[in-house]
């Protein structure tokens, strides 16, 4: 049942995040939700589950873009693996370590897809308004996509 419940929840981050940039966004800007959903799967699963759920809201961010196919399904899944080996020395569960984590690991993650994808396929995907404020956006929309799943975790062991 769990498991049904788990692609229910993968679902429903993919349609929160397209809903959201199609109809919610200021200036061209919305958090990214695919991300946040990824770095809270990492704080709260353990490292196999961790890493797919990183993996396959990757690869539905690929799907979404017409950019290089694969680049975010490899992002994620080695920012998953990151924030599951730094859970171990951290308390990843608090309000200010998920500020921080989603504003560095936003930055590295944008810093490795601009290098993967100006290495593979000599495009600049990153606009500077992206770099200077997706970042914070997705530091609040952490906290908030961390609650649910939390809450969801608590309540039907998912996760």
């Amino acid at each position: 049942m769990s498991f049904f419940l788990e692609i229910f929840l993968y679902l429903a981050a993919g349609t929160g995040y397209w809903w959201w940039t199609q109809n919610l966004t200021v200036f061209g800007l919305a958090p990214n939700l695919l991300f946040a959903a990824a770095l809270c799967a990492a704080i709260l699963a353990g490292p196999v589950k961790a890493v797919a759920w990183g993996f396959f809201l990757g690869l539905y961010a690929d799907m979404l873009g017409a950019n290089m196919f694969g680049g975010y399904a490899l992002t994620y899944s080695l920012m998953a693996y990151a924030v599951h080996t730094l859970k171990r020395h951290f308390d990843m569960a608090g309000l200010f370590p998920q500020l921080v984590a989603a504003l560095a690991l936003s930055w590295v993650s944008m810093f490795f897809y601009q290098g993967l994808s100006l290495a593979f396929a000599k495009i600049n995907p990153l606009g500077l308004k992206i770099f200077l404020v997706e970042p914070f956006l997705n530091a609040l929309a952490v906290p908030v996509v961390f609650q649910v799943f939390y809450g969801l975790k608590r309540r039907t062991g998912i996760l």
